[in-house]
């Protein structure tokens, strides 16, 4: 037994509208730990989770502030599970301008 990360991240009450892909919704407020479950959760929680978050950060941070990026090809992208976990239906094309 396990929780479905899939399903809490498609809650309406934590997340209005939780199709549509809007990251600033996590600048709106903070997610408890039983509302965001990015890394798992309880005593199975990832150990590289803290690492893993502050490197994206930083990798995020640079990419932005150094380029801007445009979608390329067909915008409707679909989530798909793939075993525990759950991903993009194809690869998502990032054009640089």
């Amino acid at each position: 037994v396990s929780a479905s990360i899939y399903l809490a991240h498609r809650r309406e009450e934590a997340y209005p509208d939780p199709e549509r892909f809007r990251p600033e919704r996590f600048l709106d407020r903070t997610f408890s730990p039983f509302e965001f479950l990015p890394f798992g959760g309880g005593a199975r929680r990832c150990l590289g989770a803290a690492f893993a978050a502050f490197e994206m950060r930083v990798v995020l941070a640079t990419l932005v502030r150094a380029a801007r990026f445009r979608l390329h090809g067909d915008p409707a992208i679909r989530v798909v599970a793939r075993n525990a976990v759950v991903g993009p239906s194809r690869p998502i094309q990032l054009a640089l301008e």
